[in-house]
């Protein structure tokens, strides 16, 4: 199950991970950040919306991102939607979707259709000219 195999079963530290009876259950991951979403050029509007219009300096925040299970997704009923508050900022890549819908199927937690982790919010700057950033978003989610 490759990188979420740990998320719902045993752990390098022979524990196991219990479901929180919260409403949206949270993944920790090793603060790496090491999950880049895709798709985020499709978004611009989300990210002016979250952080207003883009500045000399750009952004450099961290967030807390919902992962929604989206399977009316008309490219992929597979896929895994990424929002932050609200607003879609990109997906998974289709490797990364099924392996995280594989693990939450594994853990019997298909019952919730949205998570929570950690997100790193990159870039957006313009300095004139044309010098444009592109925004990137990357998550905190195992590794292992």
């Amino acid at each position: 199950m490759g990188f979420f195999n740990w998320l719902f079963g045993k752990r390098g530290d022979g524990t196991t991970a219990q479901s929180q009876p919260a409403v949206i259950p949270r993944i920790s991951g090793p603060d790496k950040f090491a999950f880049e979403v895709m798709g985020e050029s499709y978004y611009l509007k989300s990210f002016e919306r979250l952080f207003g219009p883009r500045q000399a300096r750009g952004i450099d925040e961290e967030r807390t991102a919902h992962l929604v299970l989206d399977d009316a997704n008309p490219h992929d009923n597979q896929a895994v939607r990424v929002e932050i508050e609200g607003h879609q900022v990109g997906h998974l890549s289709r490797a990364d979707a099924r392996q995280f819908r594989a693990a939450v199927i594994a853990g019997g937690l298909i019952q919730y259709r949205r998570f929570s982790c950690a997100a790193a919010i990159r870039g957006g700057w313009d300095n004139g000219d044309g010098d444009k950033g592109h925004y990137g978003v990357r998550l905190d989610l195992p590794t292992s």
